[in-house]
This record gives structure tokens, sequence and C-alpha cells, in this order.
């Protein structure tokens, strides 16, 4: 009896370790943790999505604004990762790859924040399954969660943004940026948009363009807002345009009245705004058109792509209809004027997820960060390290947004197609294309020396 109760101790034993070795063992080719991927927590992202064979062997986050202004441009950026990830078969070559749409916004702020953006970086971190995150869309967040992420186990973990512009993020400039934002020394974080010096240059030209002799140049104060304004006051002084002033303006201010009655009082051609659709854009514009008069008048309105979506002109998004005759400017091409991969997936996108409505310039560059994230994957080890070895040692001859490699900082170069074109939109009661710039060699050095005293 006792013989024969051992040998069935024996035998259940064995069953239980053959069980658990197939629970945690995942595709034999797979070559990463399958079966180990475990959801981020559901206080920051949805659901965690897999639609491919077996189990997940990494999981790759998106990390966007899901609430405010901006929520109508992220909304259509997961929506091109997701489809992306479904012609893909949700695979980078033999790895299993899911995925989660990860928020950095809150409720009260209406807006990305910054408690926010450290929460999710931690929770990006110590998930053993995460092996790379798509964003962030704004430049703030960004600075919160490269340190963060250039310290993560397994020598750091890639962070690949298709809408940061903020060029300190990359470029030297004043004080300790950008070594401060990589403490190890090594670099983790690339885009696939360009940096802020370029629409800079843009801005300048267009205003040449547009007859503005002087500007009043404004700023929210926070990393992109402020650092747009500096490459626009120094693309605009070497392009010969005057800069009648440059300060801050307080986003929750209840009205900006007082702020204009001082501008007037420069007698501007122009106002620029560095700034974002969710800081109170509405009343921001309505009392501009109240003191100054139409943004298309004698004091012309300019504002980046920060305020480059539709929301801008909806009340009900924190817009005002006040807002045309508006001059924005946002990275790429319009949708219609892409080519080859980028125009096809944008016409199927446009038919099959937006069931006919426009596409935002931000999900193409969304699929595109995507790609590039899955490329690197599938050539890489498996580990987060050589994730990042292998993006900075991207070549991309026909992507969706064109031809481009990365530089050792992690900026896009060498390019070709809509990387470096800039579409410039005039408000009516949504953005209408009104003409395609590239950004001057010179004034794009000027925009830089400016961010960079």
């Amino acid at each position: 009896m006792k013989k024969r109760g051992l040998l069935g101790f024996w035998i259940l034993l064995l069953a239980v370790l053959g069980l658990a070795a197939a629970s945690c063992g995942g595709d034999d080719d797979g070559g990463g943790g399958g079966g180990e991927v475990t959801a981020l927590p559901s206080s920051s992202c949805r659901g965690l999505e897999y639609e491919g064979d077996g189990d997940p062997d990494v999981l790759v986050a998106s990390d966007l604004p899901r609430q405010g202004g901006s929520r109508l441009q992220t909304t259509q950026m997961v929506g091109a990762m997701r489809l992306l990830l479904q012609d893909r078969g949700w695979k980078a070559g033999d790895y299993n790859v899911a995925y989660q749409d990860c928020d950095d916004a809150t409720a009260q702020a209406a807006k990305w924040d910054s408690g926010k953006c450290s929460q999710n970086a931690n929770a990006y971190a110590s998930n053993e399954g995460v092996i790379a995150v798509v964003g962030t869309f704004n430049s703030g967040c960004a600075a919160i969660e490269i340190p963060v992420l250039n310290n993560a186990a397994d020598g750091g973990m890639l962070i690949l943004s298709p809408a940061n512009t903020y060029g300190c993020l990359t470029e030297p400039c004043a004080g300790n940026e950008p070594e401060k934002y990589y403490p190890t020394g090594k670099r983790n974080y690339a885009r696939v948009a360009p940096s802020d010096p370029n629409q800079g240059a843009v801005v300048a030209q267009l205003m040449g363009e547009q007859g503005v002799k002087s500007v009043y140049i404004l700023n929210d104060k926070e990393a992109y807002g402020l650092g747009v304004a500096k490459n626009v006051k120094g693309a605009a002084e070497a392009a010969g345009i005057k800069v009648t002033g440059f300060a801050a303006y307080e986003p929750k201010s209840a009205n900006f009245e007082a702020l204009f009655q001082k501008i007037k009082g420069t007698n501007p051609d122009a106002v620029f705004v560095g700034g974002l659709v969710d800081e109170n854009s509405g009343q921001l514009i309505n009392d501009k058109v109240a003191v100054l008069g139409p943004n298309g008048g004698a004091v012309k309105l300019f504002l980046p792509d920060g305020f480059a979506t539709d929301a801008v002109f909806q009340p009900k998004e924190g817009g005002t209809t006040k807002a045309e005759g508006a001059f924005f400017t946002v990275a790429g091409a319009p949708i219609d004027q892409y080519k080859g991969k980028g125009g096809e997936f944008a016409k199927r996108f446009q038919d099959e997820v937006l069931k006919g409505k426009p596409v935002d310039p931000y999900a193409i560059l969304a699929v595109q960060a995507m790609d590039v994230v899955l490329n690197a994957i599938e050539k890489s080890d498996g580990t987060r390290a050589d994730v990042i070895a292998k993006t900075f040692e991207t070549k991309v001859d026909d992507g969706y947004i064109g031809g481009f490699s990365f530089n050792e900082n992690g900026d896009v170069t060498g390019a070709s197609g809509a990387v470096l074109t800039y579409s410039v939109y005039k408000g009516t009661n949504k953005l209408v294309s009104f003409k395609t710039m590239t950004p001057e060699a010179d004034l794009i050095g000027a925009a830089r020396k400016a961010a960079g005293g």
C-alpha cells in the first residue's frame, strides 16, 4: 500500500509539473517569454489586446492623452496602430505581440498630466513583458517618461514618439538638456516627427509669404509650447520679421482680454501662440478676435501643430467657431498627397475604420512609429536593449511617411517623401488644406540656436 501510494504521488507530481511547463512555454519559435505577458494596470490602460495564434511573447504599449481636446487625434492614432497589428497578424517576425492602449491624461486636467505620465512610465518599466512604448503625444510628458524608461531593467526601454516635436528632448539646448533625460548616458528615445526647429522655420516662411512684418509671440510655459515659441522667434528674426513681444500666458485664466490689449499696444501684424488645443483654446482665440480682429485680417493668427485638430473649431471640445481664418502648421503632407504605402494605408484606414471620415495626419505618423517598433522587435534578440539598438539601426526606404533613418540623437535624417514636409491649413469650420512647405536650412539653424540660448 505504501509503495502504491508513493508511486501515485510521483505520477501526480510529474503531471502537475508537465502542465506548468506547457502553460509557460509559449510557441517553440516565439523567442520570448510566451505566456508571461501580463496586462498593465486598468487605471491607465484599456484591456490587453491580442488576436494572434498562441500566447503573446511581448507587449507594446501606446502612451497618449485619451481625454481632452487631443482625443479626436489619438483615437485615430490608436485605430491606425491596431489596423497595422492586424495586418501583421499580431507578430513581429517570430515574436507574438500584444498591445495596450494607455492614457496619460486625466479627466480633471482634460490633457496630459505629469503625475499620470510618471505613473505610466514606472508601470511600463516594472512589467517584464513590456518591450517598447509608442508615445508620447506631448513633449512635456515625454520629458517625464524618457528618464524612467532609460533606467528600466534589461538595458532600458525604447520609447518611440509619433508626435513629440520639442527639440531639446534630443538636441543640445540651454542648461542640461537633453543630458538630463538620459541618466545612463545611452539613448533610448527616438521620434518619427521632425523637431520644432523645422516647424519654427516653416512658420517664419509662411509669415513672410503672408506679408507679416512684425509678430507678438505667446507661450504656455510648457516644454513644447515654450520650445516652439523660441524656435519661431529665432526663425522670424532671421527672416527679418520684428518680434514686438515674447511672453507667457496662463492657460487657466478666465479670459485673456487684458493680455491682448497689451499686445495691441505693440501694433503687431500677427500673433503666434505656442500651446495646446487642450489649454482653454476657445477662450484664448475668442479674446484674440474680440481685441485684435479676425484671424485673417490686420492681425493674423498663427498656430502650431498643438492646435492642428478639428477640435479647435468645436466648442463642446473646448474650441471655438472664431478660429476661422487662422493658419495652422503640422508635420507631414496632406493626407490626399501621401503616395505609395502611406497613401494606400490612409485610404484603407479611412474606408474600413473611419467609415469615410477624414484621416488625421498623426494617424499616419503613429502607424509609421508602430511599424518601426515591430521591425526592431523582429530583428532583435528579444531583449529591451536590443530593440533599442535595432531601432537606431533602422533605415526605411519606402515607409508610410517616406524614407528616413535615425541619427545618434534619435531624430530623423536622410529624409525623403513626406517626412520633412509641413502642411499648412487655414481654418473655416474645420482644417482646410492651404499649401505644403519645406523648411529652409538657414532658418532651421536660427530656430535651433534660439532654443539653445
